[in-house]
């Protein structure tokens, strides 16, 4: 579990290694247009929380690290299901090992992560709101950037389409996203740990 977490993690960052230097050598790159995307940024959350949650295969791990590894589940769901349904019929290079890392490979590993080796209770779905942080906070600056200077994404968000779509868009892949991670929470690991045979002490022959 520990390698197959650590090679995960190294795939995922060569991919965006590699999509960061096709941007730079073919003129592209802007430095917050690259990370502004949420599969770069997610794909980056979801690599680092491999790493980390390598350090705590087979053992008990902390609070915040069990809510780390859900919401980089969520996200890459997320991501995966948007890329598929919404994008990929546009998108150029879709069988690239690059694209297939970053749009599918890190979505089925996180989520199979949580579910082989997840926490041993479940999370309290009052705390829901911390997997809709960061995609609020995202949403938020992605709205202000396409009003500001025009940059946007990905089309479904483009200022041009009406704010009233892009509402409906943000609205329904926020409510993917409780649903989502209401099951998360909700989820312990599939692999069942059975306690052992309590040992009988041995009798004292001297007794």
């Amino acid at each position: 579990m520990t390698v197959a977490r650590v090679a995960v993690a190294a795939l995922m960052l060569a991919a965006i290694v590699h999509d960061l230097y096709w941007a730079i050598d073919s003129g592209e790159f802007v430095l917050w247009n690259f990370f502004g995307y949420f599969t770069i940024q997610t794909n980056l959350i979801g690599a680092a929380t491999l790493l980390i949650a390598a350090r705590h295969t087979g053992r008990e791990r902390p609070q915040w690290l069990e809510y780390l590894r859900a919401c980089a589940a969520t996200y890459l769901v997320i991501v995966v299901t948007v890329f598929w349904t919404l994008l990929a019929p546009t998108s150029d290079g879709l069988w690239t090992w690059h694209n297939l890392v970053l749009h599918g490979l890190s979505g089925v590993v996180l989520l199979a992560d949580w579910l082989l080796e997840g926490p041993r209770a479940t999370l309290p779905l009052r705390s829901i709101w911390v997997v809709l942080l960061y995609p609020l906070v995202w949403a938020v600056v992605v709205l202000i950037r396409g009003a500001t200077d025009g940059w946007f994404p990905y089309p479904f968000l483009d200022p041009l389409n009406g704010y009233p779509s892009i509402a409906v868009v943000i609205a329904g892949i926020f409510v993917a996203g409780v649903v989502l991670g209401s099951a998360m929470f909700k989820a312990t690991r599939w692999r069942i740990v059975t306690p052992g045979p309590v040992a009988t002490p041995a009798l004292n022959p001297a007794s």
